[in-house]
């Protein structure tokens, strides 16, 4: 039997909780839509569906939608389909880059897409870091003309722009050969 979330499985005395499911005001619920796979006395569902917990270590790619003068906030969505849902982090100064940034303009910008990795996750929000060569920004837009850079060029209005850019897998391979 499918049972979707918020199912009563009964009284918390009756059944023990298990995976897909949880107690509250001491009776076991659905948490996941699933298939029923309850034992004699424990509520368990199988789901595909499942969504995965966001652990520190996880890549996200996340837009950001304001910076101040030592954080920014972004709005990111896991690398990963249905690990979680979209939700609001912050990547802190020294976080940006593995050498000093004195300012947070000249490694991204707001509306600038960038690939970070979760650094902590903290009862007052997601932290993220993007200090590492491969993270870092993905995609980006002239803040003269909006039109998209091309490797911190705009190939419309001329202007360059500087950024802490993600280093592709193929740059990194063709930086191996080169050495």
């Amino acid at each position: 039997m499918v049972v979707m979330p918020g199912h009563l499985f009964g009284a918390a005395e009756e059944f023990e909780t298990g995976k897909g499911t949880f107690e509250e005001g001491g009776y076991v619920y659905a948490s996941v839509v699933g298939e029923d796979k309850n034992e004699k006395n424990k509520a368990e569902l199988e789901s595909r569906m499942a969504v995965k917990p966001l652990k520190q270590g996880d890549l996200v790619y996340a837009k950001v939608k304001d910076i101040y003068d030592q954080i920014a906030l972004l709005q990111f969505q896991p690398a990963e389909r249905r690990a979680a849902r979209s939700t609001y982090s912050y990547i802190r100064i020294g976080e940006v880059q593995r050498k000093y940034t004195e300012n947070f303009r000249d490694a991204i910008r707001i509306g600038d897409y960038v690939k970070a990795e979760v650094k902590e996750i903290k009862p007052l929000g997601i932290y993220l870091t993007m200090a590492a060569p491969h993270l870092g920004v993905v995609r980006a837009f002239c803040s003269g003309c909006r039109t998209e850079l091309e490797n911190g060029n705009c190939p419309s209005c001329k202007r360059i722009e500087r950024r802490k850019w993600a280093q592709t897998q193929t740059s990194r391979v063709a930086q191996a050969a080169m050495q």
